[in-house]
């Protein structure tokens, strides 16, 4: 007989206390996965901003990277750690508003 200590992982394979990823929460554990891949994509793209976020897209869970430029990132991979890689261009942000022009004080008449 196996006594559960609490964890859903506990007794179930010999893992340690949060040794293993809850899939239980699917979109919590591709938000890890994308963490890693924003970390490998970043590597060979510096300077492109992107972001990662879960989709769930025809009822199956997906990564979604979002990107800002031209063209996607390079080495992007269709599928990680066995789920899609939806790949999302967005526009950059516009620029803000220019400042109103700055009024001149009132004069003091004296």
């Amino acid at each position: 007989m196996v006594h559960s200590f609490g964890s859903r992982t506990s007794g179930v394979d010999g893992s340690s206390e949060g040794g293993r990823i809850n899939t239980i929460s699917i979109p919590g554990a591709l938000v890890i996965y994308g963490v890693a891949l924003l970390g490998r994509l970043q590597r060979t793209n510096p300077k492109l901003k992107m972001s990662v976020a879960p989709v769930l897209v025809d009822g199956i869970w997906n990564l979604e990277l979002s990107y800002q430029g031209d063209a996607p990132p390079a080495g992007a991979p269709q599928r990680w750690h066995g789920h899609g890689v939806v790949l999302k261009k967005v526009e950059p942000p516009p620029p803000p508003p220019p400042p109103p022009p700055a009024q001149a004080p009132p004069k003091k008449s004296g």
